[in-house]
This record gives C-alpha cells, sequence and structure tokens, in this order.
C-alpha cells in the first residue's frame, strides 16, 4: 500500500568502498553503483579501458583470466534481490540475475555482516580457471534511502530495467537475440547515472551507454512494486 515504508533492510542507494580477494590487498579504484528496491536491484561498475585490448566477444572473453571476467561479468545486471537473516547482524544475500552480460553459472549468494544501519560487508566466493576456489570481501555503505522507482521496457522491446532515486540512476538494457549466442556483446549496456544541475550525465559502465533516464521516464512503464 502507498505509505509503507520498505521492509527490505537493503533498500536504498549503494557505493562500494573497496573489493578484496582472497585476504589480499583491498581495491578502491572501481566505481560501482546499486540502486536496491523492495525486490528489484540494478548493479553497475566502472569499466577500465585497460580490462580488454580487443573489442568485448565471446571467443576473446573466453581467453581472459579469471580476475578479468570476475570483473567483466558483473559490469552490469539486473534482476531480483532475496536475504535470509541468520539473527540482526548477519545472513545470505543472493542476487538473481535477470539481465547480465554474460550468463550466471552459479547462484550470486553471499554471506553479510552489518556494520551499522547504513554499512556491510559481503563475503563470497569465486573461482578460477582451475577450479580452485577464491574468497572475496567486498564493504558496501548506503549513500541514499530513496525512495526508489523501478521501470520496464515496454513489452515487445528491448529487454531492460531502469531504476531511479533522487539524483541517481541505473538504466540496464539488453537488445541481442538469445538465437546469436556467438554475437558480439556489443547489444548490451549498463550506466550509472547522475543529476547534476538539472541534467542527467553518465558517471560510469559499459563502453556502449544505455539511454538517458528521461527516455526511460517518457518512454518506459513504471512497475507497481
Amino acid at each position: 500500500m502507498p505509505g509503507l515504508m520498505p521492509h527490505n533492510p537493503f533498500y536504498g542507494i549503494w557505493q562500494r568502498r573497496f573489493i578484496q580477494f582472497d585476504q589480499g590487498v583491498k581495491e578502491t579504484t572501481q566505481s560501482v553503483l546499486w540502486l536496491q528496491a523492495e525486490t528489484d536491484f540494478a548493479d553497475v561498475r566502472q569499466w577500465f579501458p585497460e580490462l580488454l585490448t580487443a573489442p568485448l566477444a565471446p571467443d576473446h572473453y573466453r581467453t581472459l583470466p579469471w580476475r578479468q571476467r570476475f570483473d567483466v561479468d558483473l559490469l552490469g545486471f539486473a534482476g531480483t534481490f532475496t536475504w535470509s537473516a541468520m539473527d540482526d547482524t548477519q545472513g545470505t544475500c543472493t542476487w538473481h540475475h535477470g539481465l547480465a552480460i554474460t550468463p550466471r553459472q552459479r547462484p550470486d549468494t553471499s554471506h553479510y555482516t552489518w556494520l551499522g544501519p547504513h554499512e556491510f560487508l559481503e563475503q563470497g566466493t569465486c573461482e578460477d580457471d582451475a577450479g580452485v576456489t577464491h574468497t572475496f570481501l567486498e564493504h558496501w555503505q548506503r549513500i541514499g534511502a530513496g525512495p526508489l522507482q523501478v521501470w520496464h521496457p515496454v513489452v515487445g522491446t528491448v529487454q531492460g530495467v531502469g531504476m531511479v532515486a533522487a539524483d541517481w540512476a541505473v538504466v540496464v538494457q539488453d537488445g541481442r537475440s538469445p538465437q546469436l549466442n556467438l554475437a558480439p556483446f556489443t547489444g548490451f549496456s549498463a550506466t550509472a547515472w547522475q543529476r547534476r544541475q538539472g541534467h542527467w550525465q553518465p558517471q560510469f559502465g559499459t563502453p556502449q551507454p544505455s539511454i538517458e533516464p528521461a527516455q526511460v521516464l517518457s518512454q518506459w512503464q513504471r512497475a507497481e512494486r
């Protein structure tokens, strides 16, 4: 019902402070914006030009080291989010990928530990090319509480999710044909946007930017949830 406060404790606008693999160096250079509604989410991450030395296509993607593929897989993704609390301070959370630049091979489930009302640690695992498991730790901080709006393209057009919260927005689009699984990944786009002086400006994301939030608000349909 209108006016009810969200009960998802992760609801809001999030930025990542660092990611750390195998208890190594805390990496802080990659910008990340995660918008979380009651159920829907969208996440986009900064694209480093040095990440890829050739166009992003399946043949080239398969030659990348596992650590680079980890970054490519999560450049932009969206879907639904669930969590299960063990107690007031910790539990597990799962991101169900509905849109992603590459198909998810395993559940995106991590353990979380709250550090405060707007800050938590995410602990998860990933595998390298030899099947060896590596741990990662991400530090997340909420920078805004919303409210958030969720938008989807008109039925019959491209797949997509647009999320808008205050002066922040994330737009994820996938215009690729499922039959062309060897086609370049250029039909996929994900962009973090920020509104400054009344104008939306792209901040980071895939090399091919998404449509602007103003187009989302005028051309897409707002979700009821």
